[in-house]
């Protein structure tokens, strides 16, 4: 089978990590890059000269110029939806960063229309690419958890304002969010993908600290999931230096703990006995770059995850079975996220 060929919409930082695994998969026959689509002029020169590939000045000349069988979507959040709709349309499969959208109801076009013209929806959430939050997955399916009782993930990240001031979309309710909507998805996807969907959230405060942009720097909320477990979901951007991202998965039979992606804690009631699928390829849990701190720089870690994520989005796409990372799974996180917005009364939702 040929190789899926990539396109690129938004040449920013995240684009390097999604150029850099499809640079891999080439070695592998699996896929690889050969357009991107940028308004900004100087990024798109910089990209295009690092990457060896043509760059259009928008997503429609992209998809109506350039060879693609897909197009991942690297721009800011509240862009996604909207482009993942016109990709579909456009009869490409989608691969859209998180969150699949700042607005819940355009993931869940976008997933419409993907269903309508035949194409594959996925989303990236390359930390669940690792042993820890894999084998937990499989302990919940089969049953060693019981009945989930409680869950909670934490993001106590820091964000300096010259992080918000380096892009004019940085922290604005359209195109951003704040700390729940940038920082938090990957451990609210967690939470959400171990534990189980929210039902509704009970009570949530969302407050702009310390820093001149328009969303949270400061969250807490707390959730009832389908099942009736309780479950808090907190961030902030104002931990100085940065702090590891924290998950709890509790049920009446076993129970895990994540200090960000490493699998601290993990009990069961009944011996469990795991091999992670080899086609997964699982990431080491050590696989940042020595001395950088994610939690206070966004671009400090590698593609491996992505790699990962992109592996398997072809790979699925190709046996036609549903990806790891579904468009289901990106629009679950973001109705998470503007139900915790709408409780708050802040953003695209504030009451009056």
């Amino acid at each position: 089978m040929e190789p899926m060929r990539f396109g690129i919409v938004g040449c920013g930082g995240i684009a390097g990590f999604h150029a850099q695994s499809l640079q891999v998969l080439a070695g592998e026959g699996l896929g690889f890059l050969v357009a991107g689509a940028e308004v900004n002029d100087a990024r798109a020169k910089a990209f295009g000269e690092k990457w060896g590939v043509e760059i259009y000045p928008s997503l429609g000349e992209m998809l109506a110029k350039a060879q693609v069988d897909a197009v991942a979507v690297c721009t800011p959040s509240g862009l996604h939806g909207d482009e993942s709709i016109q990709i579909a349309r456009a009869g490409k499969h989608v691969l859209s960063e998180k969150p699949g959208d700042v607005v819940a109801k355009k993931v869940k076009k976008a997933i419409e229309v993907a269903a309508e013209k035949g194409v594959v929806f996925g989303g990236i959430f390359q930390q669940r690419f690792n042993p820890g939050p894999l084998k937990v997955k499989k302990a919940v399916e089969e049953g060693y958890f019981g009945h989930i009782t409680f869950v909670h993930c934490e993001t106590p990240w820091l964000r300096e304002q010259g992080y918000y001031d380096s892009d004019t979309w940085r922290g604005t309710w359209a195109l951003d969010g704040g700390v729940l909507s940038n920082q938090a998805p990957h451990m609210i996807d967690r939470m959400l993908w171990l534990g189980g969907d929210v039902d509704e959230v009970l009570s949530a405060t969302c407050e702009t600290r310390d820093r001149n942009i328009e969303a949270e720097t400061v969250a807490v909320a707390t959730v009832r999931l389908v099942d009736g477990a309780i479950g808090s979901i907190t961030g902030t951007t104002l931990a100085y230096p940065g702090l590891p991202q924290r998950v709890l998965i509790c049920g009446s039979e076993g129970s895990a703990a994540f200090v960000g992606d490493e699998l601290v804690s993990f009990a069961t009631k009944r011996p469990f006995e795991y091999e992670p699928p080899a086609d997964m390829l699982p990431i080491p849990v050590n696989a940042e770059p020595d001395g950088k701190n994610t939690a206070a720089n966004p671009l400090a870690m590698q593609s491996i995850h992505h790699t990962a994520n992109y592996r398997n989005f072809i790979r699925s796409v190709r046996a036609g079975v549903k990806p790891l990372v579904t468009g289901e799974d990106q629009y679950r996180v973001s109705r998470v996220l503007n139900l915790i917005y709408e409780k708050a009364g802040v953003g695209l939702f504030a009451k009056g």
